[in-house]
């Protein structure tokens, strides 16, 4: 079974928070995410809503942010993944998410992701430009078990823009590894056609 979250410093530091959230508070949180999640452009929370979220999950700004982002994140690779809710359970237990908490994602996942696979469906068929390719690698070193391991990954974020709008952007992210990584070079080659590699940028 191909692991779609990997355990980055990031995924642990989210993992930390989401665990000390309440799980039914944390269960309106992923359910409120996951139905604004094909709403790109948009917050899932207005300024004034994540001011009380801070209160609510006793989270400061920066600790809420990163709940946020890694929740979409997790549920965005549901998605391309096609994954099963069991697989993700399973898969968010081993990057030490508590159990009730990928519990949470499992089960909305089964609920709400069927629905929102739909609407990212017809989103796909408005025509967008690509403005900006962001990218970020990651190396996995050695573990006491495999002294030799060194496992690259790299995270590809692609800004596409509506053409019929300005206004109307989306970011997608993609987590591949070093094999994945060359089928994505291999498949430009094969339709002779490369991004512009002078407008890419290393994400933050």
């Amino acid at each position: 079974m191909t692991s779609i979250i990997r355990e980055t410093q990031s995924i642990k530091e989210a993992v930390t928070h989401i665990n000390t959230i309440d799980v039914i508070k944390f269960s309106r949180l992923i359910s409120r995410i996951i139905q604004k999640l094909h709403l790109k452009g948009e917050r899932t929370f207005s300024e004034e809503e994540e001011q009380k979220l801070q209160a609510a999950l006793s989270l400061d700004k920066q600790a809420l942010s990163l709940v946020l982002e890694t929740s979409a994140f997790i549920l965005e690779q549901a998605v391309y993944h096609n994954v099963k809710p069991a697989s993700l359970q399973q898969q968010l237990e081993a990057v030490h998410l508590n159990p009730d908490k990928a519990e949470v994602f499992s089960q909305i996942w089964a609920t709400a992701g069927p629905e929102l696979v739909e609407k990212l469906k017809h989103n796909i068929f408005a025509p967008r430009k690509l403005e900006y390719v962001g990218w970020q690698l990651t190396l996995l070193m050695a573990q006491s078990s495999q002294a030799r391991l060194k496992s690259p990954s790299a995270v590809l974020q692609l800004g596409l823009r509506n053409e019929d709008s300005e206004m109307d952007r989306a970011s997608l992210n993609l987590v591949l590894g070093h094999f994945e990584c060359a089928q994505f070079f291999l498949s430009f080659l094969t339709v002779g056609f490369l991004p512009n590699f002078c407008n890419v940028k290393t994400l933050q």
